[in-house]
């Protein structure tokens, strides 16, 4: 899996740069999920604004990352925001 992954990162890195915009989303914040001393890599994190989660699944279905088949679960929620302090 390593392997596929590090062979697929940069088409899913120049797939980010250009496709939310052809779904409508817009990627408000993402990066990286990892352990606490940040060596290890446990997954991805998306704050998206998209006009609903049908969009969402079309954007990452996909991503060269998924086809490499290197997700092993997602996750799509709903946020009500309450505080926003980034800008």
């Amino acid at each position: 899996m390593v392997h596929r992954r590090r062979e697929a990162h940069p088409h899913h890195c120049a797939y980010l740069d250009e496709a939310p915009a052809r779904h409508g989303i817009e990627v408000l914040l993402s990066g990286s999920l990892t352990s606490d001393s940040g060596q290890a890599m446990r997954g991805s994190f998306f704050l998206l604004d998209a006009p609903d989660r049908a969009a969402i699944e079309a954007l990452f279905a996909a991503d060269p990352l998924g086809a490499a088949d290197d997700w092993q679960s997602r996750s799509v929620s709903a946020v009500t925001i309450r505080q926003n302090r980034m800008g």
